[in-house]
């Protein structure tokens, strides 16, 4: 397995806005100024001299910023929405990730942008890992309410990418592929095995290595045959750099077929195990199925939106504390029923009515949820860290039940 990762605002998707004065073009942030006006413009513009000027800490500190600026003149939903579905893919992006053998490789998203953008990239091209700097919740009237933040451009790309590495058990000197077209993907370039640079900034073109290319289609030669390239294609020439860093495999039909075999042996497993599973919630009430949560999942994301989620699925949260900030957080969030129950205190109808359970960690210890679902089926649940961020509770809650739903 390898991964290809890409930036998202100019790589996935068309850059179309760059405000004169400025060196960053961008998919949504400057184009959010020019629709709030020629005021928000300034207000824009000169928040990139600021960052050129190293008067921000770190990018966290201009998304605040930048923020502020869409508070302050009203951005609303209605338009918001509209910049994302208007956003339009790069050259051969969707005909790329359409021939992409996702038995070798897995795509992964890393932006300083918006998850909102993220998110319709992922359901569109089918793409499952994506980490984005920010969120935009808006309220019932269309107004922005708030926004979960998180450092992943820049320096921040490579923490995402080094965290999603551990996780997958991926060959970090070998087993992935970087496509960004811009600054701020200089650093993650440079990491990279093979490095890729769509309609690139003089900057990362400056990285040695990196392949200049015009559209995405023109990565399908450097990559395994598994992405179509004939048998006697010859692949562009490539630095000596880059040759030794590029890994190839060529698996015979036979060695496909077995690969099948043993993936439809493991399905056959996990239906047993599944069945296995069933019998003993039928001996014992009890039991209780506990669903996994990584740590990729609270900076994941969601495939889709946690608001749209609950309302497929009855789902409780269980063992905050009243007085805890994330307490007043999670209890805003709509259909979500949010229990302050603490252990040896908890109300079984209220796990025995869920679907799905979370459960803040070290609050309520599994026994405890045992012993009060004993009179009565309970519901699977997850354990989620007590040490979260707590803007990043939603990303982890919203990626949970999404596997659980669909998968």
């Amino acid at each position: 397995m390898k991964l290809i990762v890409c930036d998202v605002e100019g790589t996935i998707f068309k850059a179309t806005m760059k405000i004169e004065g400025t060196d960053y073009p961008s998919t949504m942030w400057q184009p959010i100024a020019v629709e709030l006006g020629e005021a928000a413009v300034l207000e824009e513009k000169h928040t990139h001299d600021k960052w050129d000027n190293l008067e921000y800490n770190n990018y966290l500190e201009w998304v605040k910023a930048t923020i502020e600026i869409h508070r302050k003149y009203g951005l609303k939903k209605d338009v918001f929405e509209a910049l994302i579905q208007s956003a339009e893919y790069n050259e051969g992006v969707e005909e790329f990730f359409n021939e992409l053998d996702r038995r070798e490789y897995v795509p992964v998203l890393i932006s300083g942008g918006f998850q909102n953008l993220i998110r319709r990239a992922q359901n569109e091209l089918d793409i499952e890992y994506g980490f984005g700097a920010c969120e935009y919740h808006f309220d019932d009237y269309g107004y922005l309410i708030s926004h979960s933040l998180q450092p992943s451009d820049f320096e921040g790309k490579v923490h995402f990418l080094d965290t999603l590495i551990k996780t997958l058990k991926i060959n970090k000197m070998t087993d992935w592929v970087f496509v960004g077209d811009g600054k701020n993907d200089v650093s993650i370039a440079k990491k990279a095995p093979l490095a890729f640079g769509i309609n690139a900034h003089d900057d990362l073109k400056a990285v040695p290595g990196l392949i200049e290319i015009n559209t995405f289609m023109e990565i399908i030669p450097y990559l395994d045959n598994s992405l179509g390239q004939k048998e006697n294609d010859t692949p562009p020439i490539l630095s000596e750099q880059t040759q030794k860093a590029k890994i190839r495999k060529h698996d015979s039909d036979e060695n496909l077929l077995k690969k099948r075999v043993i993936l439809l042996e493991r399905e056959v497993r996990t239906l047993k195990q599944k069945l296995n599973d069933q019998k003993g919630k039928n001996v014992s009430k009890a039991r209780i199925e506990q669903i996994k949560v990584s740590e990729i999942d609270y900076e994941l994301t969601p495939r889709k939106q946690l608001s749209e989620l609950l309302k497929e699925i009855n789902v409780v949260f269980l063992g905050l504390d009243k007085n805890s900030s994330a307490f007043n957080r999670v209890k805003a969030i709509k259909a979500l029923k949010v229990v302050s129950g603490m252990k040896n205190n908890i109300d079984n109808r209220v796990i025995s009515n869920a679907d799905f359970l979370f459960i803040y960690k070290n609050c309520i210890t599994h026994s405890d949820v045992a012993n009060a679902c004993s009179r009565g089926a309970s519901p699977p649940c997850c354990y989620l860290l007590e040490h979260t961020n707590n803007d990043l509770l939603e990303n982890a809650m919203a990626n949970v039940l999404y596997r659980y739903i669909y998968k």
